[in-house]
């Protein structure tokens, strides 16, 4: 077992099928603020730096949190609700240390409450939707 399979708490599954499914979770957060810009009138073509710092506290957080609660290891790869309720916790979780992130002095931008309503709402709809989703087809 290599050490990376030790530190996510994978026993049964290969890193290929872990890389996919982070893969496949960085499209739908992607996604999801790529949405939100355009639906604010921001081209990520034209300003993609904007649309990145946008981005990354959400990815830091995520990523962070996903991968402490278990979101990549053997519980991740479940199906059905238990695959959405793993990745709508690590969600919430993750959005809320992106909105602090974004509160801070070192991101432009803030959280005001509606913001921080729509991207926990929204974000962990996305997750719960997609995650099932993607498990089911690495599992075929």
């Amino acid at each position: 077992m290599s050490t990376a399979q030790r530190l996510f708490g994978l026993e049964a599954r290969p890193l290929s099928a872990v890389w996919k499914l982070a893969g496949a979770d960085l499209v739908v957060i992607v996604a999801l603020i790529t949405a939100g810009e355009l639906r604010h009138d921001v081209n990520p073509i034209a300003t993609p730096l904007a649309v990145a710092e946008t981005m990354l506290p959400f990815l830091v957080g995520w990523f962070l949190v996903a991968t402490l609660v278990g979101a990549y290891g053997d519980r991740a790869f479940a199906g059905g609700m238990a695959s959405a309720r793993l990745a709508a916790g690590a969600w919430i979780g993750g959005a809320n240390i992106g909105l602090m992130l974004r509160a801070s002095p070192y991101f432009s931008g803030n959280s005001p409450w509606t913001f921080m309503l729509v991207m926990t709402g929204l974000g962990t709809l996305a997750m719960a939707v997609a995650r099932p989703v993607v498990v089911g087809k690495l599992l075929d």
